[in-house]
């Protein structure tokens, strides 16, 4: 009978340390302390070259796509 008493206690215990988790409120990020000077467009991001010769095909590939009508 005495184990059980424990085990209840920590069950009881177990599950007001989960319910105090779930019901805390998230933490938000300071939007006006967070500053963005220069936008970064996904156009003028190049992929580095790793000299592999699937990259010349692939840029190949894409400037036939972008050529082609």
């Amino acid at each position: 009978m005495r184990w059980r008493n424990i085990l209840l206690q920590y069950c009881f215990l177990l599950i007001t340390c989960l319910l105090t988790a779930l019901e805390a409120v998230p933490i938000d990020i300071d939007k006006t302390k967070v500053q963005n000077i220069h936008p970064v467009e996904s156009a003028k991001i190049e992929p580095p070259d790793t000299g592999l010769y699937y990259d010349e095909y692939l840029k190949q590939v894409i400037d036939v796509l972008e050529t082609d009508k």
